[in-house]
């Protein structure tokens, strides 16, 4: 309900209703939907963490741009098997908690860091801000797959795997 309708379009009383349970149940586990959408989000971040983390360790001995294929495929393989729960997370507008914006916990940190790493190494163009280029990546990332989850004749995943590839700062900008 809250992927599909937004945040402003439910109350208690509907979740409570669509889970099967009363809304005192609903209360027990949760002071309110906000309350109900911070878990979601920390538990759909989490999913999402652990996936990016099984394919970095699968491809740290291999080339950035297999690193970078890894991680984009892991983050669209997400979003492709949890939509409801990826919505819940980056989608925007009305479905956000109070003074909320989508996907906060998805830290740009540990690209930020990688993309550092790479400058030092003499792999990435020194010009490049590794912080801003972090965080324009994650941005752009998590919005374009959730157009990819609901347009009407969306690319094939392999296609947007290997755009987003092509546009990911390490692969973009290396020297």
């Amino acid at each position: 309900m809250l992927a599909s309708q937004g945040l402003g379009e439910v109350n208690t009383n509907t979740i409570a209703r669509a889970a099967g349970v009363g809304v005192g149940t609903f209360y027990a586990h949760f002071d309110d939907k906000f309350a109900l959408q911070r878990e979601l989000t920390t538990r759909g971040l989490a999913l999402l963490q652990d996936a990016l983390s099984l394919a970095s360790r699968e491809t740290q001995d291999q080339s950035i741009e297999q690193q970078v294929r890894a991680s984009v495929a892991g983050f669209v393989e997400f979003a492709h098997a949890h939509p409801a729960l990826y919505r819940v997370v980056f989608s925007g507008g009305e479905s956000l908690p109070r003074g909320g914006r989508p996907g906060v916990g998805f830290s740009a940190r540990a690209l930020e860091n990688r993309l550092a790493e790479l400058q030092r190494g003499g792999h990435l163009e020194a010009s490049v801000d590794t912080r801003l280029a972090a965080r324009i990546f994650n941005a752009g990332q998590s919005q374009i797959v959730l157009w990819w989850l609901e347009a009407p004749d969306p690319p094939a995943a392999a296609q947007l795997i290997e755009t987003l590839v092509q546009l990911h700062p390490a692969v973009a900008c290396r020297r």
